[in-house]
């Protein structure tokens, strides 16, 4: 014997010829099914190992320095406070107390009906006394615990003079964010809106209501697909409490908020390729191992069955 013939025998799959094979009905059935749930757990596989899954951690980051600084983004209507009188201030535990801040944010006057008169620039303010205000911009906070709120409590003069006193904060919350406006739209999409928490967030109570806004700011890293450069962010979790305003006290709305120390950060997990070949090969193995047997299962019950037949017949 020679030692191509010898080579041979290592065959493990060793080819029967067609004329000695019978193909069969219930055969041809379970050949289709099977190559169908094959067709359909190969394409299962193929997406997750294209779409990789989401992963977190955490851990303390390092201190970024004394002087450090946080951007507030903000794009907030309210409905019934007209522009001369809605100071944006600013207040923290380092002592800054600033009041109607200005830089980096713009006014825009709003009819009754909501209809935009555009950028406020001062004016009558006896006509301007029912409208509403629309005011959008960001500021820049220490990174320290503070508040940064919505009130008229730099503009007493204006308000006793124009609105009698009478204040309603009732407002919409449109975009409320922490750090680059581009960089926190990149990282909402990506983790599916849970970044903004506040956007289109409205309160329209008649009369003098103090609102509360408790926010935990939460410093976030997110590794994007296929190895791209991380986005540094921020997200917040926020509570609201409303009160009626006490007499003798303007009403307002408060945002308070507090960094926490720890970082989350979030990465894309992709199967490895050695892996994603051994999930293929166990589809494919698989399928065929559960079809034969199906197949052997199915022939020999029909065989018997027809050899019972044939014994009554006889």
């Amino acid at each position: 014997m020679g030692l191509g013939q010898n080579f041979k025998r290592v065959d493990f799959y060793r080819r029967v010829p067609v004329d000695l094979t019978e193909p069969t009905a219930p055969g041809a059935i379970i050949s289709i099914v099977c190559g169908l749930v094959m067709v359909l757990l190969l394409w299962g596989e193929i997406r997750s190992y294209l779409s990789p899954r989401p992963r977190s951690d955490m851990f303390v980051a390092p201190d970024e320095g004394q002087g450090s600084k946080l951007r507030v983004n903000f794009n907030m209507t309210f409905h019934k406070l007209p522009c001369f009188a809605l100071s944006f201030d600013v207040l923290d535990v380092l002592g800054r107390h600033e009041m109607n801040v200005l830089q980096n944010t713009k006014k825009y006057r709003l009819s009754q009906s909501g209809e935009n008169l555009g950028e406020f620039h001062g004016g009558n303010f006896a006509e301007q006394n029912k409208e509403g205000c629309n005011t959008v911009g960001f500021v820049h906070v220490a990174k320290v615990p503070g508040n940064f709120h919505v009130s008229a409590h730099g503009l007493q003069n204006e308000v006793a003079m124009y609105l009698g006193g009478n204040i309603n904060v009732q407002h919409t919350i449109h975009h409320l964010a922490f750090g680059d406006n581009d960089v926190m739209g990149k990282l909402d999409h990506d983790l599916e809106g849970h970044v903004h928490p506040l956007n289109r967030e409205a309160h329209k109570d008649d009369g003098a209501f103090h609102y509360e806004y408790f926010l935990d700011i939460v410093p976030t890293v997110y590794k994007q697909k296929w190895g791209k450069s991380e986005l540094r962010g921020y997200q917040f979790t926020a509570n609201m409490h409303k009160t009626e305003s006490p007499p003798g006290h303007m009403a307002a709305a408060f945002f308070r908020y507090q960094l926490s120390p720890i970082t989350v950060r979030y990465s894309a997990e992709s199967t490895s390729f050695l892996h994603f070949l051994t999930y293929v090969c166990a589809i494919i193995g698989g399928v065929f191992t559960v079809s034969g047997i199906l197949s052997r299962m199915i022939h020999t019950t029909a065989v018997q069955f027809q050899r019972r037949i044939l014994g009554k017949d006889q």
